[in-house]
């Protein structure tokens, strides 16, 4: 498969932003709301992982550039902490163990306005729960490396596919913890958490790579 095709970008965005960890904080958030409500708040998480995703992939290299940082640095870096993203999700037991995307939410008071509830639907739940520092350094790095146009509409593509991946879970959101359990969102985690250790890896690969190749 091309590192620049459409399949590509998806499942490496699929195996490091999907929402499964966000789905036992966004059932807590929502219990009991009255339904006009959830569907704000998946609207609302949707436009701002979309929005953010977006954000990185336009301006993330030049940020990068800004600050003097190489490509080949941010890919070392940016595999680490891919690589550690994953290494937690294949720990997990369950979903919401996952130390670097979850927040606890087992002691907090349920907000008492509805623009408390619509704000949670950004954080936590949009970001960092759903998509955060692994997801956009992802995306940094797929941007830089579609370099033509064709490739840069992949990348896009692959975005608004996730985003719609991840906004049709937290719809079904109910019925997918009912059906799979936490036994199946667990191994659902692990293998998610394979891919993305996987991917983390490439990068520093190819982050070694480039440098190797400057000091030669």
């Amino acid at each position: 498969m091309e590192p620049s095709t459409f399949q590509h970008y998806l499942i490496g965005l699929l195996a490091i932003g999907n929402n499964v960890s966000a789905i036992g904080a966004f059932l807590a958030q929502t219990q009991g709301l009255p339904r006009a409500t959830v569907k704000r708040m998946i609207l609302i998480t949707s436009g701002a992982c979309f929005a953010m995703l977006l954000l990185f992939m336009v301006v993330g290299t030049a940020v990068l550039d800004f600050f003097g940082i190489s490509i080949s640095s941010f890919q070392i870096a940016g595999g680490l902490l891919l690589a550690g993203v994953g290494f937690e999700m294949m720990k997990s037991r369950q979903p919401g163990d996952v130390d670097i995307k979850a927040v606890d939410f087992k002691h907090q008071v349920a907000p008492g306005s509805e623009a408390q509830l619509l704000a949670s639907a950004v954080v936590p739940i949009a970001i960092p729960l759903t998509v955060g520092a692994g997801t956009f350094s992802a995306v940094i790095l797929y941007a830089n490396l579609a370099d033509a146009m064709a490739a840069k509409l992949n990348l896009f593509g692959a975005i608004t596919a996730l985003v719609v991946v991840n906004h049709l879970a937290f719809s079904f959101s109910a019925r997918i913890v009912r059906f799979a359990g936490e036994a199946g969102l667990s191994v659902f985690t692990k293998i998610m958490g394979l891919f993305t250790l996987s991917i983390g890896i490439e990068f520093i690969l190819r982050g070694l790579g480039s440098v190797y190749r400057q000091l030669h």
